[in-house]
């Protein structure tokens, strides 16, 4: 693996914390990377095994749940007053950038946040979909934090979906929700 390994071990890590929380739920969390050099990551995580996982997070990141979020650009009190407006619009798209070799979408549709990014250059598309009731628990840690725990109960509450998937020259990833313990 290449330069991607952060965000590979990334989607790994944010994939255990997506998985975890309700073990009745039958859900899996699942992710694939597959490079062209022949490398390949596959991950099947039941959701019951991340509620474990998030408590091996050390403290300095992740404290009973929640990040904290001090030192962004961004105060989370600004965070939760954009993310309000866009909650109360109707589905539309609010972000379009198009330029020679690379284009960026971000709409609302259908109770998901969908962001789409196309780099002509390099061969790479990346579509991520998020349910806007994970993003209302996420946002809904106190003061300077964002909430993980109540975010994963949101996501296992939504069911089997796609998440995210990245294909390139380099690369395919893909994160996905189902109820397919091994799946390729």
């Amino acid at each position: 693996m290449t330069t991607r390994k952060p965000t590979i071990l990334a989607f790994i890590v944010l994939g255990l914390g997506i998985a975890g929380m309700a073990s009745a739920s039958g859900l899996w969390l699942h992710v694939r990377v597959d490079e062209t050099d022949g490398a390949k990551v596959k991950v099947n995580v039941p959701i019951s095994m991340v509620e474990k996982a998030i408590a091996m997070v050390p403290e300095e990141h992740l404290r009973h749940g929640k990040i904290h979020m001090d030192e962004w650009q961004m105060t989370p009190a600004e965070i939760r007053e954009l993310w309000q407006e866009i909650k109360d619009s109707p589905d539309m798209t609010f972000v379009t950038v198009e330029e020679d070799d690379e284009s960026v979408r971000v709409w609302k549709e259908a109770g998901y946040l969908k962001v789409h990014v196309i780099e002509e250059d390099k061969n790479e598309r990346v579509e991520v979909q998020v349910p806007l009731g994970v993003v209302d628990a996420l946002l809904s840690g106190e003061g300077e934090e964002l909430n993980i725990e109540a975010a994963i109960r949101a996501l296992v509450e939504e069911g089997e979906g796609e998440l995210v998937t990245v294909t390139g020259d380099d690369e395919k990833v893909r994160v996905w929700v189902d109820n397919i313990a091994e799946a390729d």
